[in-house]
C-alpha cells in the first residue's frame, strides 16, 4: 500500500483510503477536502521529512508524517 509519505515530489495520486486516521481527525480533514476521491499532490518534504505540504483542489496544506503515513493513496 503506498501512501503519500511514498510519494515523490510533484506526483499526484488519489486518495483511496483514510480509515486509519482518528476520527476526529479524519472528519477535520473530510472539512478540509482531504477525502478518498481526491486528488494530492506532494509539494515539498520539509522539516527532515517530517511534514509533507500537498496541494489538493488547489489548496496547499501541511501535514504531519505521522498523518500523512494514514492516508493510502494510489
Amino acid at each position: 500500500m503506498k501512501t503519500i509519505v511514498d510519494l515523490e515530489i510533484g506526483e499526484t495520486a488519489k486518495i483511496i483510503n483514510m480509515d486509519q486516521l482518528p476520527l476526529r481527525l479524519r472528519n477535520r480533514y473530510l472539512d478540509l477536502g482531504i477525502a478518498p476521491g481526491s486528488y494530492v499532490k506532494l509539494i515539498n518534504k520539509v522539516n527532515f521529512q517530517r511534514l509533507y505540504i500537498i496541494d489538493i483542489d488547489d489548496v496547499e496544506l501541511c501535514l504531519r508524517k505521522k498523518d500523512a503515513q494514514k492516508i493510502i493513496v494510489e
